[in-house]
């Protein structure tokens, strides 16, 4: 039992628990976590609208732009 707490003798019969929180409504667990998710790549969504051979060059482009050099 926490020292500050009002309502029971158990944490565990708490009416607070079933909302995953203590006697202060503090949460008790969750939350974020350091170095959490996913690592930003630094690309970012650009959307424009392309007719379909301009599409097809673009990919090209890409596909030569990202192959690693020899």
């Amino acid at each position: 039992m926490k020292p500050y707490c009002t309502q029971n003798t158990s944490c565990s019969t708490c009416s607070l628990v079933n909302y995953n929180r203590d006697c202060r409504n503090n949460p008790v667990q969750g939350g974020y976590s350091d170095g959490a998710g996913r690592k930003p790549t630094g690309r970012k969504r650009l959307q424009f609208y392309v007719t379909d051979a301009e599409a097809e060059q673009l990919k090209q482009c890409l596909i030569s732009l990202r192959k690693p050099s020899e």
